[in-house]
Protein backbone atom coordinates (compact mmCIF):
# COMPACT_ATOMS: atom_id res chain seq x y z
CA UNK A 1 0.00 0.00 0.00
CA UNK A 2 1.41 3.10 -1.01
CA UNK A 3 1.07 6.17 1.15
CA UNK A 4 -1.67 8.09 -0.74
CA UNK A 5 -3.40 4.62 -0.44
CA UNK A 6 -3.33 4.92 2.75
CA UNK A 7 -4.33 7.92 3.22
CA UNK A 8 -7.24 7.31 1.32
CA UNK A 9 -8.12 3.86 3.68
CA UNK A 10 -7.45 6.49 6.83
CA UNK A 11 -10.06 8.70 5.02
CA UNK A 12 -12.35 6.04 4.40
CA UNK A 13 -12.53 5.32 7.80
CA UNK A 14 -13.01 9.24 9.17
CA UNK A 15 -15.80 8.59 6.65
CA UNK A 16 -17.49 5.66 7.97
CA UNK A 17 -16.85 7.31 11.17
CA UNK A 18 -18.97 10.24 10.55
CA UNK A 19 -21.34 8.46 9.05
CA UNK A 20 -21.98 6.38 12.19
CA UNK A 21 -22.01 9.12 15.05
CA UNK A 22 -24.34 10.46 12.47
CA UNK A 23 -26.81 7.97 13.53
CA UNK A 24 -26.35 8.12 17.43
CA UNK A 25 -26.45 11.74 17.21
CA UNK A 26 -29.61 11.83 15.98
CA UNK A 27 -30.94 9.46 18.85
CA UNK A 28 -29.06 11.26 21.29
CA UNK A 29 -31.17 14.15 19.70
CA UNK A 30 -34.22 12.52 20.78
CA UNK A 31 -32.96 11.90 24.30
CA UNK A 32 -32.05 15.45 25.00
CA UNK A 33 -35.73 17.07 24.07
CA UNK A 34 -36.16 18.34 27.16
CA UNK A 35 -32.56 20.62 27.37
CA UNK A 36 -33.52 22.92 24.63
CA UNK A 37 -29.81 24.46 24.91
CA UNK A 38 -28.50 20.50 24.42
CA UNK A 39 -31.30 19.41 22.13
CA UNK A 40 -30.30 22.71 19.94
CA UNK A 41 -26.75 22.14 19.64
CA UNK A 42 -26.82 18.40 19.21
CA UNK A 43 -28.98 19.05 16.14
CA UNK A 44 -26.20 21.82 14.82
CA UNK A 45 -23.66 19.37 15.19
CA UNK A 46 -25.62 16.39 13.43
CA UNK A 47 -25.73 19.13 10.46
CA UNK A 48 -22.14 19.48 10.67
CA UNK A 49 -21.56 15.78 10.50
CA UNK A 50 -23.11 15.51 7.82
CA UNK A 51 -20.84 18.30 5.52
CA UNK A 52 -17.90 16.88 7.70
CA UNK A 53 -18.59 12.99 6.17
CA UNK A 54 -19.27 15.38 2.39
CA UNK A 55 -16.35 16.91 3.14
CA UNK A 56 -14.36 13.58 3.48
CA UNK A 57 -15.81 11.90 0.73
CA UNK A 58 -15.01 15.10 -1.52
CA UNK A 59 -11.11 14.73 0.04
CA UNK A 60 -10.97 10.81 -0.89
CA UNK A 61 -12.09 11.49 -4.37
CA UNK A 62 -9.77 14.42 -4.94
CA UNK A 63 -7.16 11.69 -4.16
CA UNK A 64 -8.44 9.15 -6.73
CA UNK A 65 -10.55 6.90 -4.67
CA UNK A 66 -13.74 5.95 -3.64
CA UNK A 67 -15.61 5.78 -0.13
CA UNK A 68 -15.70 2.10 1.12
CA UNK A 69 -19.61 1.29 1.66
CA UNK A 70 -18.49 -1.79 3.43
CA UNK A 71 -16.49 0.37 6.06
CA UNK A 72 -19.93 2.49 5.95
CA UNK A 73 -22.72 -0.06 6.35
CA UNK A 74 -21.02 -1.64 9.62
CA UNK A 75 -20.27 1.69 10.52
CA UNK A 76 -23.99 3.20 10.60
CA UNK A 77 -25.49 -0.31 12.07
CA UNK A 78 -22.64 0.20 14.87
CA UNK A 79 -23.84 3.78 15.57
CA UNK A 80 -27.78 2.87 15.67
CA UNK A 81 -26.93 0.28 17.86
CA UNK A 82 -24.37 2.24 20.11
CA UNK A 83 -27.62 5.18 20.36
CA UNK A 84 -29.67 2.26 21.94
CA UNK A 85 -26.96 1.22 24.67
CA UNK A 86 -28.69 3.94 27.40
CA UNK A 87 -32.30 3.32 27.18
CA UNK A 88 -34.05 3.49 28.94
CA UNK A 89 -32.05 4.74 32.26
CA UNK A 90 -32.70 7.83 34.57
CA UNK A 91 -29.21 8.85 33.30
CA UNK A 92 -29.63 8.56 29.58
CA UNK A 93 -27.73 12.26 29.57
CA UNK A 94 -24.99 11.50 31.48
CA UNK A 95 -23.97 8.57 29.40
CA UNK A 96 -24.93 10.09 26.77
CA UNK A 97 -22.80 12.95 27.49
CA UNK A 98 -20.05 11.21 28.66
CA UNK A 99 -20.11 8.91 24.85
CA UNK A 100 -19.99 11.71 22.88
CA UNK A 101 -17.17 13.38 24.67
CA UNK A 102 -15.18 10.06 24.18
CA UNK A 103 -16.24 10.12 20.82
CA UNK A 104 -15.48 13.85 20.18
CA UNK A 105 -11.85 13.33 21.49
CA UNK A 106 -11.68 9.95 19.43
CA UNK A 107 -12.89 12.31 15.92
CA UNK A 108 -9.87 15.18 17.28
CA UNK A 109 -6.91 12.67 17.13
CA UNK A 110 -8.34 10.99 14.06
CA UNK A 111 -8.39 14.48 12.16
CA UNK A 112 -5.08 15.37 13.56
CA UNK A 113 -3.57 12.52 12.53
CA UNK A 114 -5.49 13.01 8.60
CA UNK A 115 -4.03 16.58 8.86
CA UNK A 116 -0.38 15.56 9.78
CA UNK A 117 -0.69 12.53 6.98
CA UNK A 118 -2.45 15.06 4.39
CA UNK A 119 0.46 17.72 5.00
CA UNK A 120 3.24 14.94 4.61
CA UNK A 121 1.57 14.17 1.22
CA UNK A 122 1.90 17.72 0.19
CA UNK A 123 -1.84 17.94 0.11
CA UNK A 124 -2.20 21.03 2.11
CA UNK A 125 -5.80 21.36 0.63
CA UNK A 126 -6.70 18.36 2.07
CA UNK A 127 -5.31 19.14 5.30
CA UNK A 128 -6.90 22.67 5.07
CA UNK A 129 -10.64 21.11 4.70
CA UNK A 130 -10.08 18.84 7.68
CA UNK A 131 -8.46 21.80 9.92
CA UNK A 132 -11.98 22.99 9.53
CA UNK A 133 -13.93 19.69 10.89
CA UNK A 134 -11.17 20.00 13.63
CA UNK A 135 -12.01 22.94 14.46
CA UNK A 136 -15.92 21.94 14.59
CA UNK A 137 -14.99 18.65 16.57
CA UNK A 138 -12.74 20.96 18.91
CA UNK A 139 -15.45 23.07 19.75
CA UNK A 140 -18.42 20.35 20.79
CA UNK A 141 -15.87 18.66 23.06
CA UNK A 142 -15.99 22.00 24.97
CA UNK A 143 -19.80 22.16 24.66
CA UNK A 144 -20.38 18.68 25.69
CA UNK A 145 -17.09 19.23 28.91
CA UNK A 146 -19.65 22.57 29.97
CA UNK A 147 -22.61 21.20 30.06
CA UNK A 148 -21.76 17.57 31.68
CA UNK A 149 -21.71 18.59 35.00
CA UNK A 150 -25.45 19.97 34.69
CA UNK A 151 -25.99 16.55 33.10
CA UNK A 152 -24.46 14.75 36.41
CA UNK A 153 -26.31 17.02 38.97
CA UNK A 154 -29.64 16.69 37.20
CA UNK A 155 -29.54 12.95 37.33
CA UNK A 156 -28.41 12.99 41.21
CA UNK A 157 -31.20 15.00 41.53
CA UNK A 158 -33.59 12.78 39.74
CA UNK A 159 -32.51 9.90 41.65
CA UNK A 160 -32.93 11.65 45.16
CA UNK A 161 -36.84 11.43 43.89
Amino acid sequence: MTSRERLIDWLNDAYAMERSLEKTLERHLKDAEGEPDVHARIRLHIEETRRQAETVESCVESLGGKVSSTKTVFAEMMGAVQGMVNKPAKDTLVKNALADYAAEHFEIACYKALIAAARQLGEEGIATRLSVILQEEEDMARFLEEKLPHAVREALVDADT
